[in-house]
């Protein structure tokens, strides 16, 4: 029973709070109390009786079942664990390593300090502690999503505990994530997003690998708070947008412009949130978040133009920081020189700039957009995003879109007003304040504010770079790319919902398609991907760690293949969207 008792000695209170709650935890520990264990165990499980019921307590927690009618991880469940455990105590299970057997206990010699890399007790600490994360993640690629625990959400998020506990704050920020994500998906929210999901689980296994390594860097387990420098002069910031955030943080985030630029950052967020974690009440937070020395909330000062001193910043964010004080402010205007400088008339120009930033963050995809003209409002009813599309001076098209759901139902239904008004009235201008993003092959925008009294800009004419001068006879071939990353992310997809148990068919197809396309590296990627979702159905072996690296590969691959091909098809479809 070694698996069992690796298990086990990884499990403490916080952990078992983590995927009950305390209330649950307190009652387990009091129903135990006095009784005489009574169980029996094989290498991956136990069978224990307490309270009454019969748990099945597995190697695998996720796995874990209780005769009694409660659904998930129960108080029965909870106390069954504790017997096991006060039960092997004996057997010196809390010093049983998760990739070695007890031994005796010697004297070690002082560890050496190294400000690079992690001591060697820290460094097993985390190795077990990852070994435990990525068997409780393979779960979600090993059920799917159809058949998965329905306590595994509680338990990711027991991990992410376990990981903020050991200072792996990458680890456990992407383990909410998916607890999350999960969570939607089993609550069928509208919010749910399978490709935000692999997303997540691609990136939570590269983070997690990485702990795997003989010498781990203490840089590798990321930071709970950024770090802030100071601006070094006064900072002058113009208010020209605020969005609500619901969801694992709730609150406000606020937009400013950098009015004197010059150092190129542009653009500056604060960001004003809570975490949800465990407490659903803060789902609904109203922010009244006083700062930088001011008498009024923040909120109400977003109609002021502000000039701070001791500003300190982290990139494109602000600090909150106590040092930093509002030295003047005065009535803010938007329809100024300051905006329209900045404001982009021809979407193609926009569309590269975005794509040579190759940004990942927010901050930097931030942009005004004058479109020429609305062609077309409506809501998809199949993907819940509300869609405008826009059309510029030289009929190039692109589309905003907002996904629905219960907390920003508000904002969808001015969307859809601002939406039948560019209909109604094409001679109004409108100015978006958005983020821009290029997406499956197409140029989009998500909408923070959108102003109707700033005035037109007048258009000047733009010719494409040079280097694009041929996209109508080499988008054919960046579309073909793109069609075949979609194709294998859609069967990725599939695996992952169904589960790496079910028999997915013609899996050489995509294989050979990739290697005709002449990329024998991502078709040699795909052969391994589906060679170890399908040898794993013909093995009793429950680990299936390696098919999450392997999808990893395969996304981190995909990827890069996008960033380098979507603006080639962005470009083109602006004439056909």
């Amino acid at each position: 029973m070694e698996n069992l008792k690796k298990t086990l000695a990884l499990i403490d209170e916080n952990f078992l709070i983590g995927i009950s709650n305390k209330g649950t935890y307190k009652r387990a520990v009091k129903d135990i109390s006095g009784e005489t264990p009574d169980f029996k165990a094989d290498e991956k499980q136990a069978e224990v009786r307490t309270g009454g019921e019969v748990c099945t307590i597995s190697a695998n927690i996720a796995e874990s079942k209780c005769t009694c009618i409660a659904r998930g991880i129960c108080r029965h469940i909870i106390g069954a664990i504790l017997v096991l455990k006060n039960s092997l105590e004996t057997e010196d299970i809390t010093d049983v390593k998760a990739d070695e057997p007890p031994t005796e206990k010697v004297e070690e010699e002082p560890e050496k300090f190294s400000e690079k890399y992690l001591s060697e007790k820290d460094t097993v600490k985390l190795r077990e502690c990852t070994i435990q994360c990525m068997d409780t993640l393979s779960n979600v690629i090993k059920y799917g999503l159809v058949r998965i625990p329905e306590g595994l959400p509680d338990i990711l998020e027991a991990s992410a505990v376990r990981c903020h506990a050991l200072k792996m704050a990458d680890a456990e920020r992407s383990l909410r994530n998916i607890s999350s994500n999960l969570s939607d998906c089993m609550e069928h929210k509208a919010s749910f997003s399978m490709e935000g999901l692999i997303k997540e689980v691609c990136r939570c296994t590269d983070i997690l690998t990485g702990f795997l390594s003989d010498k781990i860097e203490s840089g590798q387990l990321g930071s709970f708070r950024q770090t802030y420098v100071n601006y070094g002069k006064k900072l002058t910031l113009l208010p020209v947008g605020m969005r609500n955030v619901s969801g694992d943080y709730s609150g406000t985030i606020y937009y400013f412009l950098n009015v004197y630029h010059n150092d190129g950052q542009k653009f500056f967020s604060l960001s004003d949130l809570r975490p949800t974690f465990y407490d659903n009440n803060m789902k609904h937070f109203q922010s009244n978040t006083v700062v930088w020395g001011m008498d009024i909330p923040l909120k109400n000062m977003m109609r002021s133009e502000m000039v701070l001193i001791n500003a300190k910043v982290s990139g494109g964010k602000l600090s909150t920081s106590q040092e930093t004080k509002v030295l003047t402010s005065y009535d803010a205007v938007i329809d100024c020189d300051e905006v329209r400088d900045l404001i982009y008339t021809d979407f193609r120009q926009l569309a590269i700039e975005i794509s040579e930033k190759n940004a990942d963050n927010e901050i930097d995809k931030l942009c005004f957009v004058q479109p020429e003209k609305c062609v077309e409002s409506i809501f998809d009813k199949y993907s819940q995003q509300y869609i405008i599309t826009l059309e510029d001076v030289s009929g190039n098209k692109i589309s905003v879109h907002a996904k629905y759901s219960a907390e920003n139902k508000d904002f969808i239904e001015l969307l859809e007003n601002i939406g039948q008004k560019m209909l109604e009235n094409p001679q109004k201008n409108y100015v978006f304040f958005a983020t821009a993003y290029i997406y499956d092959g197409e140029l989009t925008l998500f909408p923070i504010e959108i102003y109707d009294f700033i005035k037109k800009k007048y258009a000047e004419p733009y010719e494409l770079p040079e280097k694009y001068g041929n996209i109508d006879v080499i988008a054919g071939y960046a579309g073909k790319y793109l069609d075949l990353f979609n194709d294998v992310s859609d069967r990725t997809a599939v695996i992952l919902r169904s589960g790496i148990q079910t028999d997915i068919k013609n899996n050489h197809k995509l294989e050979n398609q990739a290697f005709n396309y002449g990329l024998k590296g991502f078709s040699s990627m795909i052969a391994d991907f589906m060679e170890c979702t399908t040898s794993y159905r013909h093995k009793t072996d429950t680990d299936c760690t390696e098919i999450l690296v392997r999808l990893s590969q395969l996304y981190r691959y995909m990827k890069q293949g996008r960033k380098n091909l979507e603006i080639i098809t962005s470009l083109s479809n602006m004439k056909g969207v």
